[in-house]
C-alpha cells in the first residue's frame, strides 16, 4: 500500500498523472493544512509517485512500447523525451505495417509517410479520450431530419487528420499555396475511405496497447 495514497487502487492514468505533475498533499486522503504533518504527507506522496514510475520502468523492461504508450498518454506535458516519443511511434508504425503484411498487403513508401504524419494526431486524440472519456453526440442528421441516437465523436477528427495529410504533401512538394492545399484537401475528402482504414487499424492497436498496459500496471504496482 502507498504511504500517503491507496495508489494500488488508482486507475493507471490517474496514478501516472499524479506521479509526473509534481505531487502535492491535496492528493492525499485526509490531507489538511500546513505544518509538519502536511510536509510529511508531501514526502510520502512523492514516494508513492516514485513507486508508480518504478512500476512503469518494470513494464518497460518487458514491453517497451507499453511503457512508452502509458507515459505518452497519461504523463504530464513535457515529461516525455523526444527519443521515447519517436521510439513509440516507430513501434506503432512497425506493428501497423506488419498487420497489413499479414493480410498480403505491402505498404508503399508514400502511404507510410502519410500515415506517419497522421500518427501524432491519432495517438494524441486517443490518449485524450482514454484519460477524459470520449465525446458522445446525442443527435445525428439522417437525410433532412434529426435522429436521436448516441454516436461516438472522435477527438482526432477527419478534418484534423486530412490537415495532417495536406501538410505532409506541402512538405514533400515544397508547395504551400492555398490552391495546392485546397486541391489536396479535396483529394483526401474524396478518397477518405482509403485512409480511414489505416486510421482504424492504428486506433485498434493503441487500444490493445492500453488494455495490456493497464493489466501489467495493476499486477506490477501490487507487487
Amino acid at each position: 500500500m502507498g504511504l500517503a495514497t491507496n495508489i494500488e487502487k488508482w486507475d493507471m492514468s490517474a496514478a501516472i498523472g499524479m506521479a509526473t505533475e509534481g505531487i502535492r498533499s491535496s492528493y492525499n486522503q485526509g490531507a489538511g493544512g500546513g505544518g509538519f504533518g502536511a510536509a510529511d504527507r508531501e514526502i510520502a506522496s512523492r514516494i508513492d509517485g516514485a513507486k508508480v514510475l518504478a512500476a512503469i520502468d518494470r513494464i518497460g523492461k518487458q514491453a517497451t512500447h507499453l511503457a512508452d504508450w502509458s507515459m505518452f498518454a497519461y504523463a504530464s506535458p513535457y515529461w516525455n523525451g523526444q527519443h521515447n516519443r519517436e521510439r513509440f511511434f516507430n513501434h506503432v508504425l512497425h506493428d501497423w505495417v506488419m498487420s497489413w503484411a499479414c493480410k498480403g498487403l505491402y505498404i508503399q513508401e508514400r502511404t507510410f509517410n502519410r500515415v506517419k504524419a497522421m500518427l501524432p494526431v491519432i495517438a494524441g486524440g486517443l490518449a485524450l479520450e482514454q484519460a477524459t472519456g470520449a465525446e458522445i453526440s446525442e443527435w445525428t442528421v439522417v437525410g433532412q431530419k434529426l435522429k436521436q441516437e448516441l454516436q461516438y465523436q472522435p477527438t482526432a477528427t477527419k478534418a484534423l487528420l486530412i490537415r495532417a495529410l495536406v501538410e505532409q504533401d506541402c512538405l514533400d512538394k515544397g508547395e504551400d499555396s492555398e490552391a495546392f492545399q485546397k486541391k489536396r484537401q479535396r483529394y483526401y475528402q474524396n478518397h477518405w475511405s482509403d485512409w480511414s482504414q489505416h486510421v482504424e487499424t492504428i486506433r485498434s492497436q493503441l487500444i490493445q496497447y492500453d488494455r495490456l498496459a493497464r493489466k501489467m500496471f495493476k499486477v506490477t504496482i501490487e507487487n
